[in-house]
C-alpha cells in the first residue's frame, strides 16, 4: 500500500466540499489545542469528506454484494481474480485518510463528539473492509504523512479489528456523554444531533457482534446484551442511517444523483442486469414493493428464429417471456396469459444467475431499477413502458446503511439462530411492513405523478402469506432460511447486507446456481489484490495463499457452497 497521502485531505474534502457549494482553503487544519475554545472549521470539512467517504464505500458493496447474493448479474460469475479488486482497496484507504486526520485532530482536545463521530465512521468503514477482504493494515494504516512514514504497513488479523472496533464504538459512546463546547456541523446525516449519533454507535457495535458472534466465544451473550441494553436505532425509522441524493447536477458540475439512476437513465442503460428470479418470485407473489424496484422500458418479445434477436436473448433462452415454466406458475397465479401479460412480462428483461457471456446491445431492452432505492421510476400494468435514453429528472433515491429493517432482520437472527429471547414472529412482520413503508414512501416522493401506493389490503395479504408460510416452517432453522429470504427481498440496494447474511447463516438455500458451471465456487471474501501485493512485502503472501472460494473470513463458519 505504497500509497503517500499528504495532499489526501485537499483531494478528499474537495469532493466532500464541492457538494456543499463552499470555498475555502483547505489544506490548514488550524486545530486549536487550546482545551477551552477549540476551533472546528476545519473539522466541519474533514467530517463531510469523511461522511461522503461513507457513502461511497457503501455503494461498494451495494453492487457487488448483490452480484455474489444472486440479486444482480455484477460480479457472478465468480471468475474474479487478483486484480479484480486493485481500486476497491486503495480507494478505500485514500478515502479513509480524512477520517483518520479527524480522529488526530480531536483527540487530545476538548471536542469529544466529533472525535466519537469520527470514531463510529471508522467503526463502520472498517468493519465493512473487513468483511470483505478479512486480514487488513489497521494499526499501521494512513501512516503515509507520519512523522516517520509507513509505506508497508503490517496487517492485523481480522478478528484483532474487529474486537478493537467493538472497543471504538465503546469509546465512541463515551465521548457522546460528553459535555463538548464545540457544536457539531457539517454533519450530513444526523445534523449534529448527538443522540441519534449516540444510536448508531451502539448499532454499529451490534452489527460488529452479530457478524462475529459465531467467531467469538462469548459471541451471542454479548449479542444479547447489546440488544437488551437498547438504546439502538430506533424502531420507527426516524434514527436509520440513510443518504438522501439530490436530484439535479450540483452547482460545480457534479452529479448528485443516485449511482443506479445515472448508471440506468442517463443514456443507454448501462446499470447491470436484474436477477430473474428476483423479479419472478417478487412479481408471482404479489410483492407490493415489485412495481417500484423495477422499470419496464419495453415491451418488445424478442424472436428466437430471428438471428439478431436470438443473438440478444440471454444466454440459454433464460428469458421470462419466453420460459414455458414461467407461463405455468403465472396461469397460476393470475389466470389464462392473454397477449397484454406478454407484452407486460417482456420489459422484465434480465439474466439468470452466472451468465457471463458477452452483452450484446441490450440496453434498449433490459430491466432498470426503478424507484427504490435508485430514485427512478414507477412501473405497474397500467404504466406504459418508456425507453430511458437522454436526461432524465429524478435519482433523488437512498442509500440505506443501517436501518431499523436491518436491525429488525439481526433480531429475528439473533433469537432463531442465537438464542436471545423474543417474539420473531411478531418482528418478523414487522420487518415486513416497515419495509414496504420505507419503500412505497420513497417512490411517491420521487415518482409522484405516476406512482400509487398498494391497497392495504394487498400488503396484508402479502404479509399473510409470508407469516403462514413461517408458521407453517418446522424448525427454528427453517423458519430462519424463509426469513432470509424475505431480507433478500428487502435488502435491494443494501448487496452487503444479504452477502454477509448469507455468508454468516447459510441462508436463503432458495438462490438459483449459476446456469453455466461456475469457474469457482460461492465468494467468501475478495482476493487481495495483485497491486497490493506488489508494494506491500507483507501483502505478497497473502496474495498468492489466500483464495476468495475457499478461505472464509474469521467469523463466517458456514463456508456456504453451491451444490452441483
Amino acid at each position: 500500500m505504497k500509497l503517500t497521502y499528504k495532499s489526501t485531505f485537499k483531494l478528499l474534502a474537495v469532493g466532500g466540499v464541492m457538494m456543499l457549494n463552499t470555498s475555502c482553503e483547505l489544506t490548514n487544519l488550524d486545530i486549536n489545542t487550546n482545551p477551552n475554545a477549540p476551533a472546528n472549521a476545519s473539522v466541519n470539512l474533514l467530517l463531510s469528506s469523511a461522511e461522503f467517504s461513507t457513502i461511497g464505500n457503501a455503494g461498494v458493496l451495494r453492487n457487488t454484494g448483490a452480484g455474489f447474493a444472486g440479486q444482480m448479474n455484477s460480479s457472478d460469475d465468480y471468475n474474479v481474480s487478483n486484480s479484480s479488486f486493485n481500486g476497491t482497496w486503495n480507494g478505500f484507504y485514500l478515502s479513509m485518510q480524512d477520517n483518520e486526520e479527524l480522529i488526530k485532530a480531536t483527540t487530545g482536545v476538548n471536542n469529544p463528539h466529533y472525535l466519537a463521530i469520527a470514531q463510529v465512521l471508522k467503526a463502520y468503514n472498517m468493519g465493512n473492509h473487513v468483511d470483505l477482504f478479512g486480514d487488513s493494515p489497521y494499526t499501521d494504516a494512513w501512516k503515509g504523512n507520519a512523522a516517520t512514514p509507513n509505506f508497508v504497513p503490517k496487517f492485523d488479523k481480522d478478528s484483532d479489528i474487529y474486537e478493537d472496533l467493538i472497543k471504538l464504538c465503546d469509546a465512541a459512546i463515551a465521548n457522546f456523554a460528553k459535555t463538548s463546547p464545540v457544536t457539531v456541523k457539517g454533519d450530513i446525516f444526523y445534523n449534529g444531533n448527538i443522540t441519534k449519533w449516540t444510536k448508531l454507535a451502539k448499532t454499529v457495535k451490534l452489527r460488529l457482534l452479530l457478524n462475529s458472534r459465531k467467531g467469538r466465544a462469548t459471541g451471542n451473550a454479548d449479542l444479547a446484551k447489546a440488544f437488551n441494553d437498547g438504546g439502538l436505532i430506533d424502531a420507527s425509522g426516524a434514527d436509520d442511517f440513510t443518504y438522501v441524493y439530490g436530484s439535479a447536477i450540483n452547482a460545480n458540475g457534479s452529479d448528485g444523483r443516485h449511482p443506479w439512476f445515472q448508471n440506468a437513465y442517463l443514456g443507454d442503460n448501462g446499470f447491470s442486469y436484474i436477477s430473474h428470479q428476483l423479479m419472478q418470485e417478487m412479481m408471482l407473489s404479489k410483492d407490493p414493493r415489485f412495481p417500484f424496484y423495477f422499470y419496464r422500458q419495453s415491451s418488445t418479445i424478442l424472436n428466437p428464429a430471428n438471428p439478431t434477436d436470438r443473438g440478444t436473448i440471454p444466454y440459454g433462452g433464460t428469458y421470462l417471456v419466453l420460459k414455458p415454466k414461467f407461463w405455468e406458475s403465472y396461469k397460476e397465479v393470475f389466470g389464462t396469459p392473454k397477449k397484454a401479460d406478454s407484452l407486460y412480462v417482456a420489459g422484465y428483461f434480465g439474466r439468470d444467475r452466472g451468465d457471463n457471456t458477452g452483452a450484446p446491445a441490450d440496453g434498449a431492452l433490459r430491466t432498470a431499477p426503478g424507484c427504490y432505492p435508485g430514485g427512478g421510476f414507477y412501473s405497474d400494468r397500467s404504466t406504459a413502458a418508456k425507453a430511458l435514453t437522454g436526461g432524465a429528472t429524478g435519482g433523488n433515491g437512498v442509500q440505506p446503511m443501517i436501518t431499523s429493517v436491518n436491525l429488525k432482520f439481526y433480531q429475528i437472527e439473533a433469537i432463531l439462530d442465537g438464542g436471545l429471547a423474543g417474539n420473531a414472529r411478531t418482528i418478523f412482520e414487522s420487518a415486513i411492513r416497515d419495509h414496504i413503508g420505507k419503500v412505497v414512501a420513497l417512490g411517491l416522493r420521487v415518482d409522484a405523478a405516476n406512482a400509487k401506493a398498494p391497497a392495504a389490503a394487498d400488503i396484508t395479504a402479502y404479509v399473510d402469506a409470508q407469516l403462514k408460510a413461517y408458521d407453517a416452517a418446522p424448525s427454528n432453522n427453517a423458519k430462519l432460511n424463509l426469513v432470509m429470504k424475505q431480507a433478500w427481498y428487502s435488502y435491494w440496494g443494501q448487496g452487503g447486507e444479504i452477502w454477509n447474511a448469507m455468508r454468516r447463516t447459510g441462508y436463503p438455500t432458495a438462490i438459483q446456481t449459476p446456469i453455466l458451471k461456475p469457474k469457482r465456487q460461492f465468494a467468501l471474501r475478495l482476493p487481495y489484490p495483485s497491486g497490493e501485493g506488489n508494494l506491500n512485502t507483507n501483502a505478497a503472501e497473502k496474495v498468492t495463499s489466500i483464495v476468495f472460494d475457499r478461505d472464509p473470513v474469521f467469523w463466517d463458519k458456514v463456508k456456504l457452497k453451491w451444490e452441483f
